[in-house]
């Protein structure tokens, strides 16, 4: 009796707590930020449908940015984004600032419905070099791949104002956009790695497009500081742009270089999930009646035969790279390089019977190659170039390639070679060329530019790949090509050597002298559909060498807009690119002169 009656008295003093507590946890309830966090439910205390009426007070707006996060987080469960890391460890230098001195690589497929896991697309290293890789570990600075994918969300699973403290700091705009911007920091006896830093909050969804700090605690610099940017496209606000940053650091045996790095996404939307929507759009055209074209002439050649099936080849690999998420769709940077591949088969009075495409691959290796009648360019690579002269100068030794018939692999025309998962696609397709190949193409290339509108300025042209030849070391992971060849090489200079004779010295410390331009100067793009589009931005005045940044990491600073208004986020890294990279100007003779303002002209 007695156990019966305290359990009785207790079910009492409970059912007494629970009314009393009642309206405090409707509250909560009510904002959207659940009581106690189950981190495996966490995504389930959400509200699909927040009001549209503006904010009434800071607390309000913290709990509906908090909401807009989870709903964010469960939007993003079932994509499966490209992302991208390019790491470069610096050293000091009193005129120059700081410069490469060695980089990392990453590039891989994120399944966020496992949580933010990435699969990478780069071919694992060989047993030698894993074990050799693992002793310099030891004494080094061992980046890991997860750790920069962690960085796409503050908190994934206690992010709230149970975990976190919250101080307004002011209103800013961003762009276009008008944020708050708050401070950010774990609350007592919130756990292990938790955020410390800054937030923005746009003011019309409440939904943060901004964040900057350190995952804490830190003791042994296990995490670094870095600054996600999201871009609203897709109808939501996608992380897209993440530049991180980390001082020298010493401690016992171990001894840290100063880094920077880059982390893009892209490729939200999938190209199946676009070829179901155009699929479900499709109309069917009923021929009407029988048409005779028994004059006309509807068989192939053996010849023609052949060269439909190298194209086929060579059309199935590019589609398997848009499915892969590595090649942009056509576009407007397309055209631009077409105008330049047309100007350069003007002038030398080359006519094929088929047109020459260009396309572009999303990543930053530089690199270049030609698909039997398409060319490709790395974004990374479009993004250096200091000239038009230079852009045309790559797109010759390319074009070299398919004037003297230099044919790809052809086992690519079966399908069933390209069936495979996306991480696979950098080790099954290759499509390298040998060196006679390389060789041949850029003596034809240098005689396609002799007849050009840029003959002139081929001496800029050889700055360029002296600067290149010069930084290989620096940087070998960002002149490793992905899917073709080298473009340089620390020992031996592999692409258009003749034109490195006719360049003048190269002078680092001249503020004047551009040879090449940083990571980032010329393409934006955007994160849901990966169009790309030619940065605008205003000219910047050099004051001393170290201004220049060849081939170096920059911060990512966006002009933010909303996707109703101008149809997707801006993003404008913080480098001194040209206003308004413009359209090369048409050639129609060989006397053509090329354009008084060209692409990336510093």
């Amino acid at each position: 009796m007695q156990q019966i009656a305290l359990l009785a008295t207790v079910r009492l003093i409970l059912t007494g707590a629970l009314f009393a507590l009642w309206p405090a946890l409707a509250q909560n309830e009510v904002k959207g930020i659940p009581t106690t966090v189950d981190p495996g439910k966490e995504l389930d205390h959400i509200i699909d449908h927040p009001s549209a009426e503006q904010a009434k007070s800071f607390e309000e707006v913290i709990d509906r940015a908090v909401n807009s996060e989870r709903m964010l987080m469960r939007r993003l469960r079932d994509k499966s984004p490209v992302i991208e890391t390019y790491i470069q460890e610096t050293k000091g230098d009193p005129d120059l600032g700081f410069v490469p001195k060695d980089d990392f690589y990453f590039l891989g497929q994120l399944n966020m419905r496992d949580g933010v896991v990435d699969m990478s697309y780069l071919p694992p290293r060989s047993k030698v070099k894993a074990v050799a890789h693992t002793l310099a570990a030891l004494f080094t600075t061992e980046y890991n791949s997860h750790g920069f994918s962690d960085q796409l969300f503050i908190d994934v699973n206690d992010f709230d104002r149970a975990h976190y403290s919250f101080e307004y700091i002011r209103r800013e705009f961003l762009g276009d956009v008008r944020c708050f911007v708050v401070d950010v920091a774990p609350a007592e006896g919130a756990g292990k790695r938790r955020f410390k830093g800054r937030i923005w909050i746009e003011d019309r969804d409440y939904n943060i497009v901004r964040f900057q700090g350190q995952y804490q605690p830190s003791n042994y610099h296990e995490h670094i500081h870095f600054e996600c940017w999201r871009v609203n496209s897709g109808g939501m606000w996608l992380p897209a742009y993440i530049y991180s940053q980390e001082e020298e650091y010493r401690s016992a045996l171990v001894r840290t270089a100063a880094m920077r790095a880059q982390t893009r996404l892209w490729a939200y939307e999938r190209a199946r999930e676009k070829t179901d929507e155009a699929f479900t759009n499709m109309t069917v055209d009923v021929p009407q009646g029988v048409k005779d074209d028994s004059d006309a002439a509807a068989d192939y050649s053996p010849l023609q035969s052949y060269r439909m099936w190298e194209e086929e080849a060579a059309q199935n690999v590019i589609d398997r790279l848009l499915r892969a998420g590595l090649i942009a769709p056509p576009g407007e940077v397309d055209q631009v390089l077409e105008t330049v591949l047309n100007n350069l088969l003007v002038s030398a009075n080359i006519n094929l019977d088929f047109k020459v495409k260009a396309r572009i691959l999303l990543t930053t290796p530089l690199e270049s190659m030609s698909l039997n009648h398409t060319i490709l360019l790395s974004r990374g690579l479009i993004d250096v170039l200091p000239d038009e002269a230079s852009l045309a100068a790559v797109l010759a030794h390319e074009l070299a390639h398919i004037v003297l018939g230099h044919s790809m692999n052809t086992k690519f025309a079966f399908e069933d070679r390209l069936l495979f998962d996306d991480p696979a696609i950098l080790r099954r397709v290759q499509v390298g060329r040998d060196r006679q190949e390389e060789a041949a193409a850029d003596e034809k290339a240098i005689e396609i530019l002799k007849k050009s509108p840029y003959k002139d300025s081929l001496p800029k042209v050889g700055l360029f790949l002296r600067m290149l030849s010069e930084r290989s070391e620096q940087v070998p992971h960002l002149i490793k090509p992905l899917l073709g060849n080298r473009m340089s090489d620390s020992k031996k200079d592999l692409r258009l050597a003749g034109l490195m004779d006719q360049a003048p010295t190269l002078e680092l410390r001249d503020k004047d002298q551009i040879s090449a331009l940083p990571l980032g100067s010329h393409i934006k793009m955007d994160p849901w559909s990966d169009q790309l589009h030619l940065i605008k931005t205003t000219a910047t005045q050099r004051y001393a060498a170290r201004d220049k940044m060849p081939f170096q990491i920059t911060p990512f600073m966006l002009h933010l807009t909303r996707e109703d208004k101008s149809g997707g986020g801006s993003a404008t890294p913080a480098t001194d690119t040209p206003t308004a990279a413009p359209v090369p100007s048409p050639a129609t003779n060989s006397s053509v002169a090329p354009n008084a303002n060209p692409v990336g002209q510093p």
